[in-house]
């Protein structure tokens, strides 16, 4: 069957990957209402729609459904969750996507042998939440035609005071959306499409019937308001202690940024504080292991560290200040200021056995991602800034190496899982030159370590696609 879509041409406009991440927000989970793309709608309630047989519980949250290279033409869809009152927004409310591909076929169906270049489970499938807004986006393809239905797109939204309403999204000019019973009268769900010369772009409001605000980010415990309790619950998701659901996930990442970290703690802080600030910028420093201690060293005033640790140690001595909290446990050190004055001091701890660091996050009172250098025995080798960065597909990599040594070259993500190696083995001294192909990865912050057995330094990156 013939799809029969009606798409309004408009002045060719390049809208690449990259630009709409940028203009949604996807980098950090939450979207920024692009301008109207379609005529607004009448305010009327969202109507529901059947759930099919298709959906599965579990979606990875994701606001980017459609493997880059997924057969079928892009589609960009963008709206907010509303009140019943057709203006206030709902932040926090969850939204789940699914939908066939190019050919008809659900990634349920696992006899499906188009499209799914990755073999993803969760193959255009997706969840979300709504910013603080009501926005929302996602990135997707057109649908296929299957059992002579209508294109569509199944949504499933739960609100924070768990109003559920699931629906189908169509498209305007579908022929078969006339004979359909489900499409028919649907009209409050059905998309008018913009083209330009790479993708179609609808817009769409889902309004619920329901008076609830959201979701205030911070208020993990989802009682109104933030204050330290909410911290311990956000100190435990990053330690590994709590289990959240999905709607304490949404609010413990205030940052919106899609991973819950040190930088939510510093954020949250601020917010109780009442806009905690330093009169020093914050320009990342250098952490370095030296007789059985680490220390620290900062430009700018530090609030809060996270350190991501492999090997057989423990922490034998701290003695921070009052102010600062220190938690340490499953491979993970947590440090972070809790509003006082005093800093934090040189030397951070003493420990005893073998203690080897993936990663780091630091951060200073703007809350914004650093990477602290590591290093242990200095001048053993350099780790050049990896260039261009942000990068896509491919990031040049450079380290200047003083002695023949044993070497290794990795990619680490910001959970600090080991992606890929790109060098492992006797380097010999002099500059050497690496190149990371990042195709496979969706957009992120990634970190490229250089080691040996007894140094260590690490830089951060960014993939946009």
């Amino acid at each position: 069957m013939k799809r029969k879509v009606y798409k309004k041409e408009v002045a060719p406009r390049t809208i690449s990957r990259s630009d709409f991440i940028i203009k949604s927000g996807i980098t950090v989970g939450s979207a920024v209402f692009l301008p109207k793309l379609i005529f607004s709608q009448d305010c009327n309630l969202t109507t529901d729609d059947i759930m099919g047989p298709y959906f599965i519980e579990g979606a990875p949250v994701r606001t980017i459904l459609a493997h880059p290279d997924e057969p079928g033409q892009r589609l960009y869809i963008d709206g907010r969750v509303l009140q019943s009152d057709c203006e206030t927004p709902i932040s926090g409310a969850m939204i789940e996507v699914w939908h066939a591909n190019d050919a008809g076929c659900y990634s349920y169906n696992f006899e499906c042998t188009t499209g799914n270049p990755e073999d993803d489970e969760y193959n255009l499938r997706g969840k979300m939440f709504s910013s603080e807004n009501g926005q929302y986006s996602f990135e997707t393809i057109l649908p296929g035609i299957y059992a002579n239905r209508p294109m569509h797109i199944h949504i499933k939204i739960t609100t924070p005071d768990n109003q559920v309403l699931v629906s189908q999204l169509y498209f305007e000019g579908d022929e078969l959306c006339d004979t359909d019973p489900w499409c028919n009268g649907a009209d409050d769900r059905i998309l008018s499409l913009e083209e330009d010369s790479n993708s179609l772009h609808g817009e769409i409001d889902l309004i619920m019937d329901t008076t609830v605000d959201g979701i205030i980010p911070g208020d993990v415990n989802l009682d109104g308001t933030i204050n330290v309790q909410d911290i311990i619950m956000v100190v435990g998701i990053i330690m590994g202690n709590m289990q959240p659901d999905d709607f304490q996930m949404y609010a413990a990442d205030v940052n919106q940024d899609s991973v819950v970290d040190v930088l939510d703690i510093v954020s949250m802080t601020s917010i109780i504080l009442g806009g905690r600030t330093s009169s020093d910028s914050f320009n990342g420093g250098n952490l370095t292991i030296k007789n059985s201690s680490l220390f620290i060293s900062t430009e700018g005033e530090l609030a809060g560290i996270q350190i991501f640790t492999k090997g057989n140690f423990n922490i034998i001595k701290q003695n921070l200040p009052d102010n600062w909290n220190f938690y340490f446990g499953n491979n993970m050190i947590l440090i972070f200021n809790n509003g006082g004055g005093s800093r934090l001091p040189e030397k951070l701890f003493e420990f005893d056995g073998e203690l080897e660091i993936i990663s780091n996050i630091i951060t200073g009172w703007d809350a914004q991602r650093h990477s602290a250098d590591i290093n242990i025995n200095p001048n053993e080798f350099e780790l050049g800034e990896p260039y261009p960065n942000p990068f896509n597909p491919k990031l040049n990599i450079e380290l200047n190496n003083f002695r023949s040594q044993d070497l290794k070259i990795a990619v680490f993500d910001i959970k600090g899982r080991e992606l890929d190696i790109l060098y492992s083995g006797i380097q010999v001294p002099g500059m050497s030159r690496f190149t990371w192909n990042a195709t496979r990865y969706p957009t992120g912050i990634y970190f490229i370590k250089a080691s040996n057995n007894h140094q260590a330094k690490v830089k951060k990156v960014n993939l946009i696609k």
